[in-house]
């Protein structure tokens, strides 16, 4: 497939562009690097800053907004952010009590966001760390800390974003953070791969007529591959999933959020479906679904698929999932 942007190198400033253009509120770029402030969330001791690559827009740089991230930072395509440009956004958040880094359980992420918070600390800045990791595909309920983050990142922020906003300390927020975290589970499908912005070219092969069950959002291998099926089947095989997870870790689900994200190509009317069928696959297993969000919140590029996340629900994280929040990548209408 081929892609209106034609070079790597100028695709993550023109998104900023873009982003600073449609946005309804004030958002600042750090310098030349890809990352954006929002100042106007002025009940918080603590600041949160969000990051990973880029290619799963609108996260991350469209998490920034009134009850959601402070700040984000992006790297190059499929690429973690560079330690200088973490550290950049970083100050420019201040001054506060302390800055959260919010991202994806991956090597590379892990690695620079160290190092930046290394060096935040060595100047006086407070940094503490949130690595989601809600990808039930990418390791065993044993070792759910070495799983990938994927599309639960947008549930563990908006219940960590909305915890600062209530003024909470900064031990307070990373338990919510840790809570929120500890109970999402997500699981993606692709029929198609995404496609290389240089090359054009799909990024893994994947036979037509098949699907692959738990990929990750850079081509990362998953662990089912069969042949198509539509979302009446598949909808309840992917959710099984899921479920048998929140049981193996002893975890009793009977209230959850759900979303549904598209992961780059797939349409609104496939995820409605999607959607519906989601809602009555888990109704029959005696799970209320209060909050139920559609949409495109982390893509791969064009990857034809779809995940499915559930963060188990409490009454405190219920209300702080539906705080009012705005952003290009996801936003709440209550007030």
């Amino acid at each position: 497939m081929r892609q209106y942007l034609v070079r790597t190198s100028n695709a993550v400033g023109a998104a900023i562009e873009g982003l600073q253009a449609t946005s309804p509120f004030p958002i600042e770029r750090v310098g030349s690097h890809f990352g954006v402030v929002y100042r106007g969330n002025l009940k918080r001791k603590v600041k949160l800053l969000a990051g990973g690559g880029s290619g799963h827009e609108p996260l991350f740089l469209g998490a920034v907004g009134p009850g959601m991230a402070d700040g984000a930072i992006a790297g190059e395509i499929f690429t973690a952010p560079n330690p200088f440009s973490i550290l950049a956004v970083t100050e420019a958040l201040q001054p506060c009590e302390a800055v959260i880094y919010l991202y994806g359980n991956y090597t590379g992420d892990v690695l620079n966001f160290g190092i930046a918070a290394e060096e935040a600390r060595a100047k006086g800045i407070n940094v503490e760390e949130i690595r989601v990791h809600d990808d039930v595909a990418s390791a065993s309920s044993n070792g759910a800390a070495d799983r990938r983050g994927i599309a639960g990142d947008i549930f563990v922020l908006r219940c960590v974003a909305a915890a600062a906003d209530r003024g909470n300390s900064l031990s307070d927020v990373l338990a919510v953070g840790a809570r929120a975290s500890n109970w999402t589970r997500s699981i993606g499908v692709a029929l198609r791969a995404a496609s290389s912005i240089d090359s054009g070219q799909p990024m893994f092969e994947l036979p037509a007529g098949e699907i692959e069950i738990g990929m990750g959002l850079h081509g990362e291998m998953g662990v089912q591959r069969s042949s198509f099926e539509p979302v009446e089947t598949l909808v309840p095989r992917m959710l099984a999933l899921i479920l048998a997870d929140f049981q193996s870790t002893g975890i009793k689900l009977e209230r959850a959020a759900v979303m549904v994200n598209g992961l780059g190509s797939t349409t609104v009317l496939e995820l409605l479906a999607v959607a519906g069928q989601t809602k009555i696959s888990l109704g029959k297993n005696g799970i209320e679904t209060p909050i139920l969000a559609t949409g495109q919140f982390a893509t791969s590029l064009d990857m034809a698929g779809f995940s499915i996340t559930l963060i188990r629900l409490d009454d405190d994280l219920q209300e702080l999932l539906t705080a009012a929040a705005s952003s290009f990548a996801y936003s709440t209408g209550r007030s």
